[in-house]
């Protein structure tokens, strides 16, 4: 199995940066055993947040499946340990065109293989070790898939609460697209009624062990220090702090939980339209297909 490096991905000055504004990103998280401990996370029967993401992304592919044609490539970003898959070539099959698995952690695209063999025994699938939250990074895996594939690229930014709380990476996907591209997007969103059940996820032992990861790399154990969630109302955001002893919180994660309105807007501002959303008022998430925008 080849796979091919873009870019930089994450290093010990980038986390020293970080850590000093009281930050760590959860992509320092996942590299080397993170992606193990993502792994038992989604396997987790508590993780029902996993489950309704998945209930969402199967009922969006039949939903979208005529709006863009099979003809297409597939550039799945952050994999995880493909648990998409079964329900992603079930609903596309490939013939012309390629899927591309695009990860930070080496070990998710091994852990993606090795769980889901007999999906990729006969497409001959690409693979990308990258960071997409930095700069252009994303533009050079998206042309290289259309140079090995078709000349059409559908992105999946599924079940990427995370990724969707920096505001850059729909600039940094937006920038990979031409015309004929499309974007599908599912995401929790935020319900009033249901924070409770939204905040559960981040409090999962499971959830805290794939931090500690992070937490790890800087130097501190989860150990000696404290947990704590919290709904942040104007940023549309879940919160995860750290509290180590005798020093001041670390916010170790951020996943966005929008609302309708302001989801709309936000994909508007970013440069796309939207010919498909539906929100699934049931479980809370949305499921999205989007377009770049004509000038």
């Amino acid at each position: 199995m080849k796979i091919k490096k873009i870019g930089k991905t994450t290093d010990k000055k980038d986390l020293e940066y970080y850590v000093k504004h009281r930050v760590i990103p959860v992509r320092f998280c996942y590299p080397k055993n993170g992606g193990n401990r993502w792994h038992r996370l989604r396997q987790s029967e508590s993780y029902k947040l996993g489950k309704r993401e998945l209930k969402t992304f199967s009922d969006g592919l039949t939903k979208i499946i005529d709006l863009i044609g099979e003809q297409i490539n597939i550039v799945h970003l952050g994999p995880g340990d493909g648990i998409e898959i079964p329900i992603l070539f079930n609903v596309f099959n490939l013939n012309d065109g390629r899927y591309a698995g695009v990860d930070i952690s080496e070990q998710m695209i091994y852990n993606t293989v090795r769980l889901n063999k007999s999906y990729f025994s006969d497409i001959n699938p690409l693979w990308y070790l990258t960071d997409i939250e930095a700069r252009g990074n994303l533009e050079l895996v998206c042309a290289d898939v259309k140079s090995k594939g078709m000349n059409k690229n559908l992105i999946l930014l599924t079940n990427q609460g995370v990724l969707l709380s920096n505001l850059e990476i729909l600039k940094n996907i937006h920038n990979s697209m031409h015309k004929q591209d499309y974007l599908f997007i599912t995401i929790e969103g935020d319900d009033a009624n249901k924070r409770d059940e939204i905040i559960a996820t981040y409090n999962l032992r499971e959830t805290r062990s794939l931090l500690s990861e992070g937490l790890k790399k800087a130097g501190y154990k989860s150990c000696d220090g404290t947990f704590r969630t919290c709904f942040n109302d104007s940023k549309s955001m879940v919160e995860v702090y750290f509290k180590p002893k005798n020093e001041s919180e670390i916010l170790c994660l951020t996943s966005y939980k929008p609302r309708e309105n302001e989801f709309r807007r936000r994909l508007k501002d970013s440069g796309f339209d939207i010919p498909f959303l539906k929100f699934y008022e049931d479980i809370h998430t949305f499921a999205v297909l989007c377009r770049k925008e004509e000038k």
